[in-house]
């Protein structure tokens, strides 16, 4: 009876070992999510100091001995090319080789070779003035250089509006997430 009594501590004391170890795990993961967040927005704003920044995945690596941090960097995000960049982190790092930025957007062109995707919001500006159909956007744009953008995004197209603080109207054009611009709405103000 002893003898019994003695393996059912035993494996009670085991079991709440091994509770208190997933515990700590658990809670280790929230602080190494935190610091690889931490650490990846201090070295983009030192980097890109006026950039809209923002962490867009954090994938667990080799059994989450490591972070893969996906970083969205646009640059002149409110102006007719904004310039989008996702930068990738290893956190902590491995091998120190970083791995090569991939520039979404640059030289505010869009759907130049093979096909055309509008994925992010920084395409759908520049699609909504330099893509067929959009001349009378181009010309806005010209004649009113405080013309901002502002995009929504909807289930299959992007809306972007037009608006100078100078213009009486605005524009608004609506993207197919494909690159057609499906329309061309002036709005009186």
């Amino acid at each position: 009876m002893e003898i019994r009594r003695e393996v059912l501590l035993i494996i009670f004391l085991l079991l709440i070992i091994a509770v208190l170890v997933k515990l700590v795990e658990f809670f280790q993961v929230g602080v190494f999510e935190s610091d690889a967040s931490k650490f990846v927005r201090e070295d983009l704003r030192s980097k890109y100091p006026t950039a809209d920044i923002d962490i867009m995945t954090m994938t667990p690596m080799e059994s989450g001995k490591y972070l893969e941090v996906k970083a969205k960097v646009t640059l002149g995000a409110d102006t007719p090319c904004p310039e989008r960049t996702h930068i990738f982190y290893n956190y902590p790092a491995q091998n120190f080789v970083p791995q090569t930025p991939e520039v979404i957007t640059s030289n505010c062109v869009v759907c130049v070779v093979g096909l055309c995707t509008i994925a992010f919001p920084e395409e759908a500006i520049i699609a909504s003035h330099t893509l067929p159909g959009t001349g009378d956007i181009s010309n806005y744009i010209l004649s009113n250089t405080n013309a901002m953008p502002t995009v929504k995004e909807k289930s299959d197209s992007w809306e972007v509006s037009w608006d100078s603080q100078t213009a009486t109207y605005s524009y608004v054009v609506d993207i197919h997430r494909n690159g057609t611009i499906l329309d061309v709405t002036p709005i009186s103000k």
